[in-house]
């Protein structure tokens, strides 16, 4: 199994069901318990017989959860296989009010995953995403993506500078706090001047963003204010933890974005998008 170029989708569902389609041949998904290794196996056998698109046949491979926590299991196998990038598909995030009301939000698998993988960056496909890339089937249009600005934005600049299409994606900048004690503006090079987080979602949403992309601290939990992105943006989000490795195969981050909607299967990206983000749905790259 070469991780290191490897290219994989990892799906989630309700009942810790995960599933992992690999294009160097391993089809992985987790089980709860030895028990459930035939439940596993009967998961894979369809594609196990489904030619990838190298021509090979995948390898079934059942991995057992045990005592750990999902959420623990697909942290530590992308820190092991030195992902460059978890993909995670969200429901819960995109009630209305989920910023106020925590209830739905405390039930999703995406704020739970984000709180758990560190070890790279992590991109929270939402189903009421407001951008116009998966509406349009992500070949008519390119992406959109606002970077939070700060003084450790740089590395997340040059990450992304490898992933977007240069022809078709369209890349903002944005300023949080950008008011001195005065309220007067001290950073006017910046495409929009924002004072907190919950404007800036605001902002994503009238520009049609696809992706808000956010640097997390290093050896720190996450902070409030990447969760109030994430339960009050109505785009997909990126955290950006810097990866531990050399990482996979370099995909843009608007082929990752399609991934996970293609994954959820149904016709058409859109609805594909809704459908897998019902369930959490992760992918793993």
């Amino acid at each position: 199994m070469q991780r290191k170029q490897s290219l994989s989708h990892m799906i989630s569902r309700r009942g810790a069901r995960v599933l992992l389609l690999a294009v160097d041949n391993h089809v992985v998904t987790v089980v709860s318990s030895e028990d459930s290794r035939p439940y596993g196996d009967s998961i894979l056998r369809p594609f196990a017989v489904a030619p990838l698109p190298s021509g090979a046949f995948p390898t079934p491979v059942v991995l057992v959860k045990g005592d750990e926590r999902l959420g623990d299991v697909i942290a530590a196998y992308a820190a092991e296989a030195r992902a460059d990038l978890v993909v995670c598909g969200s429901h819960h995030l995109c009630v209305t009010g989920a910023r106020d009301d925590p209830l739905p939000a405390a039930g999703s698998f995406a704020l739970r995953l984000a709180r758990t993988v560190r070890c790279c960056p992590l991109l929270v496909v939402k189903s009421n995403n407001n951008g116009h890339y998966l509406a349009s089937g992500s070949a008519a249009t390119g992406l959109r993506i606002m970077v939070d600005c700060q003084s450790n934005t740089r590395h997340l600049l040059d990450w992304l500078m490898d992933r977007l299409d240069p022809d078709k994606d369209g890349l903002y900048l944005a300023v949080s706090k950008a008011l001195d004690q005065a309220g007067s503006l001290v950073k006017e090079t910046a495409r929009r001047m924002l004072t907190n987080f919950s404007v800036q979602a605001s902002a994503a949403r009238a520009d049609a963003i696809d992706v808000i992309a956010l640097t997390a601290p290093t050896s720190k939990s996450l902070p409030q204010s990447i969760i109030d992105v994430l339960k009050e943006a109505r785009t997909s989000v990126l955290i950006f933890n810097p990866p531990g490795g050399a990482g996979g195969t370099q995909l843009t981050l608007g082929a990752a974005l399609a991934a996970v909607a293609e994954g959820g299967g149904g016709g058409g990206a859109a609805e594909a998008a809704g459908a897998a983000a019902a369930d959490d749905l992760a992918a793993l790259a």
